[in-house]
């Protein structure tokens, strides 16, 4: 792993205190945006007073407890990474389904089963990577951050359902904020830039506070508020209902390409040298991400997933450190024996969430499209890349006709991460129908044209979707052997494989072997003879190759070069 040159404290760096409880601070306040979604679960379920302030209070447990499960760096769960976690509209339809059918417990309970099926996903994505490659993970990220821009016009704008116009109060409210960030995060240094969205969102408080949007009375419970509380589990109960089992499938299988999705920005985040994901990281957090939502729906709240914003704000302010996720965890913890920041953090006011989420996800959806444009894509990866992202603003714009379809597809259709991200699963798989991963093309001898061997690897590596990196090291090689061994009278073949992970490229040839040496071969060992120029080919093609060998029987050669994907 190599330490981006943008990094101020990296994964496993421990950053003084100040700034640790800072970062920390800045975190809850950016994934508190997201406790709206037990807030209306809260509401369409008619609680008021202590036991709406109690689901509240829980739900900040369980973001607590999931941010650690997501920190945590061990062989079983947890990424390994600072990856927030928050409440997504993944669940909320599904969720909002059972309350309607069964209430609250059947809520609870079938979040606990949509936990399930994530862990035992889990396990499984290493056999599945061919079918969830880094430029669908890409897409996942780049939807999340349409999403949430999305989400933040709105909210920053005041336009819902019931508000069609925008609200001037509200515009001038996320204006000042996200102009805030924005000045902090480019033109200032050191703490500005650390806590430039926290700064952000404290202005936003106060200009919400002098125009009046910021109301606080309108949440506080009529006995009051008591400093420090114990929330209750008056609420909570559990059953379950078998016809709900497709819908919270759906949304869990969902939410576990966002969190892989998430947790491979995370990796490329802290490694200037990242080219994959990797999967033992991703296994744990898919498995830290199921654990949390079983815990949610144990405590009395909905599902939970990885939050982009998290982790967009840590590439934004270069602090990226597990330590900030272990403090984000802890405080949320704490803050939810504490009514009067349940109260404030719950009647946050809505242009603030939209000028911090607007913010984040500029480097939520960059950071999607830099793992997309990293892979060659042919026709066929540009429409599956293509028709899932329109899928996904199709989604978003006809939100309200497409809740027309069957309830069973409604977690599918109402939500445009859910659509875009099985629109993008479904293509691939259909997609890869008459793709090989074997492929050879056959030169006669005496017409030994390069060109085509370059435009054959180059048209291959776009059907693969492999890295324009690797494709360009392997075509350099291959044209380099091609001009050593020259025009043998048998011809040559040219063989590519690829499995995601590995590329190999065999070249077989009559003729003398190429020698590959250990060392680069001196100035007079170059000069002496035509074979000093074969050597020092051969130490070349070494340096370019992860891994090259030459052997030969009979005449006959064989010359593998390797390199990792």
């Amino acid at each position: 792993m190599t330490r981006p040159p943008g990094l101020l404290y990296a994964v496993d760096d421990h950053p003084p205190w100040a700034i640790l409880i800072v970062s920390a601070l800045q975190h809850i306040g950016l994934m508190a945006i997201t406790l709206i979604f037990p807030i209306i679960i809260a509401r369409e379920a008619n609680l008021s007073g202590t036991q709406f302030l109690d689901l509240v209070s829980l739900s900040m447990l369980g973001l607590g407890a999931a941010t650690i499960c997501l920190c945590i760096r061990s062989r079983y769960i947890g990424s390994g990474y600072l990856c927030g976690a928050a409440y997504t509209a993944i669940f909320l339809g599904p969720s909002l389904f059972a309350l309607r059918q069964g209430g609250l417990a059947l809520v609870f309970g079938m979040t606990v089963i949509g936990g399930f099926v994530q862990v035992a996903l889990a396990p499984l994505l290493h056999r599945l990577r061919a079918l969830l490659p880094s430029e669908i993970a890409g897409l996942v990220i780049a939807v999340v951050g349409l999403t949430l821009a999305t989400l933040g016009v709105r909210y920053g704008l005041g336009i819902n359902a019931q508000q069609q116009n925008i609200n001037p109060d509200y515009m001038i409210v996320a204006g000042v904020s996200l102009v805030t960030m924005t000045v902090l995060n480019i033109w200032s240094k050191g703490y500005g830039k650390m806590f430039c969205v926290l700064i952000g969102m404290m202005v936003g408080y106060a200009v919400s506070a002098g125009i009046g949007i910021f109301d606080l009375a309108s949440i506080v419970p009529e006995g009051g508020l008591s400093i420090v509380r114990l929330p209750r589990f008056q609420h909570v109960g559990w059953s379950f209902d078998p016809v709900l089992v497709g819908p919270f499938m759906i949304a869990s299988l969902a939410a576990t390409l966002r969190a892989m999705g998430d947790v491979s920005n995370a990796q490329r985040i802290n490694d200037a040298d990242w080219l994959r994901p990797h999967f033992g990281s991703l296994a744990g957090g898919v498995s830290a991400n199921g654990v949390a939502v079983i815990f949610c729906g144990l405590v009395g709240s909905c599902g939970i997933n990885t939050y982009s914003s998290s982790i967009g704000l840590s590439g934004a302010t270069g602090v990226t450190s597990r330590s900030v996720g272990y403090a984000i965890g802890f405080g949320f913890c704490v803050l939810a024996f504490v009514p009067p920041v349940a109260v404030v953090l719950a009647a946050m006011p809505l242009p603030v969430m939209g000028a911090a989420l607007f913010f984040t996800a500029a480097f939520v959806f960059t950071s999607g499209l830099q793992m997309i444009t990293a892979r060659m894509l042919d026709a066929r990866k540009t429409l599956v890349i293509g028709f899932s992202f329109a899928m996904a603003v199709v989604a978003d714009l006809y939100h309200e006709a497409l809740t027309e379809v069957p309830i069973v597809l409604q977690p599918i259709f109402g939500n445009a991460l859910v659509l875009g991200t099985v629109s993008a699963v479904v293509l691939n798989l259909i997609m890869r129908i008459g793709v090989r991963q074997q492929v050879s093309i056959k030169l006669a001898p005496g017409g030994i044209n390069r060109e085509a061997v370059e435009r054959f690897l180059s048209e291959q590596g776009a059907r693969w979707a492999a890295r324009r990196d690797i494709m360009q090291r392997a075509i350099f090689g291959v044209i380099q052997v091609l001009e050593v061994i020259g025009d043998p009278p048998g011809g040559i073949e040219v063989e590519a494989s690829f499995d995601e992970f590995n590329l190999d490229v065999r070249i077989r040839y009559v003729g003398a072997p190429l020698t590959i040496p250990e060392r680069k071969p001196t100035p007079r060992e170059i000069v002496a003879s035509e074979h000093g120029e074969r050597l020092l080919a051969g130490y070349l093609l070494r340096q370019s190759a992860d891994s090259i060998s030459a052997q030969g029987t009979g005449g006959s050669v064989e010359m593998i070069l390797h390199y990792d994907h």
